[in-house]
């Protein structure tokens, strides 16, 4: 198993993959500026979308998790296993309020270019009903902030519905195993069972590769129970327990894509937060100047992140700008992800450093 490119959240992972959707249902890869409806072919979108998450590297281990113990037979059939337990996997609603998926299918009905155009109908939505399930033709998100909504949207539904799907993967396991089926685990104990992972793995202090003690295991799970296992040689002897144990003892160090991020995202047994939106290109563009007179970040860094807040690819973003290409090349060794995580992360740090002020 190769070893993990360099460490990028998991939510950062899904926001940019929330990004690259709102650009494919909006015909950004195939319609030239000046055309103003894009024609939903819900099969034709699929094969877009499935081809995404098989060629982007990025996409088929961080967020599909071809490197999960078991693997799967092939990226491809990683690719169909996330697209139905993540983007056609419908998003509980919560005490009669609309879901993130009736939201999306709402803003999605608003640019129907159709007279009556009916919205999806039938049951709760998934991501994927909500974009394909209403109009066939529609007003394209010509604005910056109309796509950015778009993509907000959307991802407000991935939080949701990849919540599961994540968990699993950050115990190192392959999601097939253990998300479907009459044994398929709650996505309450896959969170417990990464909170236990994480106090054992510290009370290993990092010694990978082998069982674990009595002791270790114990300490552990007084400091991070499971529900429903009295102790931690009821875990440990149990089906999810043992696949844990035997993941962390069979290599030298565990290679863990970190969801840790997603603290908000809500799965099938809890409750959907109400909706908030998340800062719009609009409300982030003082925080973004202001880095650029602070110093903390070039004018060319804030426009390639307004860009990309616009739902832009990273490569419309970057476009030829000399300074941003010279950076990426001198500091980043040509990895555009790592240096566009690693100024997010750079801006992100002065915007709380700036509204902790008084």
């Amino acid at each position: 198993m190769s070893a993990a490119p360099a460490a990028k959240s998991g939510r950062d992972i899904v926001a940019y993959f929330a990004g690259h959707l709102a650009n494919l249902v909006n015909g950004n890869d195939a319609l030239g500026e000046a055309e103003d409806i894009v024609v939903v072919k819900p099969f034709q979108l699929f094969e877009r979308v499935r081809r995404l998450l098989i060629s982007n590297r990025r996409y088929s281990e961080g967020l599909v998790g071809v490197w999960a113990y078991p693997p799967p037979d092939g990226v491809e059939e990683a690719a169909d296993f996330y697209f139905d337990q993540v983007l056609d996997r419908p998003i509980a609603a919560r005490r009669g309020q609309p879901t993130s998926a009736d939201n999306l299918a709402a803003l999605v009905a608003s640019r129907a270019a159709e007279p009556r155009a009916a919205g999806p109908t039938g049951g709760p939505l998934s991501t994927w009903k909500a974009l394909t399930g209403g109009a066939s033709q529609l007003r394209r998100f010509k604005q910056r902030s109309e796509l950015f909504e778009l993509s907000n949207r959307i991802l407000k539904c991935l939080d949701a519905a990849n919540r599961p799907y994540a968990e699993t993967l950050r115990l190192g396991l392959c999601p097939r195993e253990w998300l479907v089926g009459d044994a398929a685990v709650g996505v309450n104990t896959l969170k417990s069972a990464n909170a236990f992972l994480k106090a054992l793995k510290a009370e290993m202090r990092g010694e990978f590769g082998r069982r674990p003690t009595q002791r270790e295991l114990e300490a552990a799970f007084a400091s991070a129970p499971i529900p429903g296992c009295k102790d931690a040689r009821e875990f440990a002897s149990g089906l999810l327990g043992s696949a844990v144990l035997t993941r962390l003892a069979g290599q030298d160090q565990t290679y863990l894509v970190s969801f840790d991020a997603i603290e908000a995202t809500q799965g099938a047994e809890l409750p959907e937060a109400a909706d908030e939106p998340l800062m719009t290109a609009e409300e982030a563009a003082p925080f973004l100047s202001g880095a650029v007179e602070a110093g903390a970040i070039a004018p060319p860094e804030r426009d390639l992140l307004a860009a990309i807040m616009g739902g832009q690819s990273l490569a419309e973003a970057l476009g030829a700008n000399l300074f941003l290409r010279r950076r990426l090349k001198s500091d980043f060794d040509g990895d555009l992800a790592a240096y566009v995580e690693e100024l997010s992360s750079r801006t992100a740090r002065f915007v709380m450093a700036a509204k902790a002020r008084p």
